[in-house]
């Protein structure tokens, strides 16, 4: 039998074409013509027994050791196929059933509920402690010398200078993992808000010159004016020099490009190497990317909704979409095809949902399914015969 022929037998039994029972069915277990469809079968779990268990970890393997590196040619391409057409219904859950009542049942799993993110954080102080704000029972105070770090259970930080001995300048670091958000207040009086997947580097106190912060990921920033003191954000090979301002920032290392949204104010986005860079109006988004700037009017809202608990899709990609919902829900999406990536969505929704919440609602508008099976998430085309 030739690869495409094994492939047709696989595509015939996800789509419910041969079921257990069938002649075909049968047929599948009996002749020897049939020995490497089978062998998938089984790999995946499917018994002659009709039922497939959904051993997750084990799927995983499996595909990932037939990615592209076997010895057996034939085998390698046949289980391409089998991660792109056969694991939308394995991640799914789905469990087949004969019984002798009702033949030819298929059973779909109870999919658990996906919670949004929360305020979650940890503070790294330089000398060494660390903080999980996630675990505070209440709210704390340090006193660092002159300066007053107030640590709110709820989601924020606060730095404050106090009247007292001025106290080394010290550098601390608060990490956002994934399903997380959270505020900070700098000595100067600046707000940050830090989305999921994002760290800020700081001083406790702000001296000299410049007022100077290291991001990674993506800001949100309120900067308390001080016209002797220009306020900069590096990020990757960018500053973003401001004096007082409301601006997005958003430089996570996945993401080739550093883009900064100007709501309110007036910023600079220079390229540290070169100099080079662009003086950006409210409204505006400079894009830096491959040692270039680009600028263009943009409508603020889209880049600002997440600090205001929303999601703002106007024409996104699922593939721009989905890169937001991994870092908020803490989950992993696989493609079925490059085709489905590029599938459009436009809409507000609110963070608080829940993912499948969301899965439903882009389901609605889009021709797509989403398939949950623990943190993996399969979207793929919905056609004709399906609805």
């Amino acid at each position: 039998m030739s690869t495409k022929d094994e492939k047709d037998w696989l595509r015939a039994i996800l789509e419910g074409k041969v079921k257990p029972g069938d002649a075909e069915w049968e047929r599948i277990w009996k002749e020897e013509d049939f020995t490497g469809v089978r062998r998938v079968l089984r790999e995946v779990g499917m018994r002659k027994k009709d039922e497939l268990v959904a051993d997750r970890e084990k799927m995983w393997r499996i595909v990932k050791q037939y990615r592209g590196e076997g010895r057996n040619r034939r085998r390698v391409v046949a289980w391409r196929w089998v991660a792109a057409v056969m694991l939308p219904l394995l991640l799914g859950g789905i469990l087949w059933i004969n019984s002798r009542e009702k033949k030819d049942v298929l059973v779909a799993g109870v999919v658990p509920e996906i919670e949004a993110g929360t305020p979650r954080a940890v503070l790294l102080m330089e000398q060494g402690e660390r903080i999980d704000l996630s675990l505070l029972a209440g709210d704390t105070i340090l006193n660092k010398g002159d300066v007053r770090i107030r640590l709110d259970s709820s989601k924020s930080v606060t730095y404050e200078r106090m009247a007292g001995t001025p106290a080394k300048i010290e550098y601390n670091t608060i990490i956002v993992p994934r399903k997380g958000e959270y505020q900070l207040i700098l000595a100067d009086g600046s707000k940050v808000y830090l989305n999921s997947e994002s760290r800020l580097r700081f001083p406790t106190r702000f001296e000299g010159k410049e007022r100077r912060v290291y991001l990674e990921g993506e800001g949100y920033f309120e900067v308390a004016k001080d016209t002797t003191k220009p306020f900069i954000v590096e990020a990757k090979e960018v500053d973003v020099r401001v004096l007082g301002t409301s601006f997005n920032v958003s430089a996570y290392v996945s993401e080739q490009a550093v883009r900064t949204t100007l709501v309110s104010g007036k910023v600079r986005v220079g390229d540290r190497l070169t100099g080079k860079g662009e003086v950006i109006l409210p409204g505006q988004q400079a894009e830096w990317k491959d040692g270039a700037f680009k600028t263009k009017e943009v409508d603020t809202s889209i880049y600002t909704a997440w600090i205001d608990g929303k999601f703002y899709f106007e024409g996104a990609t699922l593939e721009e979409i989905t890169v937001q919902l991994e870092r908020w829900y803490d989950i992993d999406f696989f493609f079925t095809s490059e085709k489905v990536k590029r599938f459009a969505f436009a809409g507000v929704i609110n963070k608080e949902y829940s993912a499948n919440k969301i899965f439903s609602i882009i389901e609605k508008t889009t021709r797509v399914r989403f398939s949950v099976n623990g943190r993996v998430v399969t979207v793929s085309e919905v056609n004709n015969k399906q609805e």
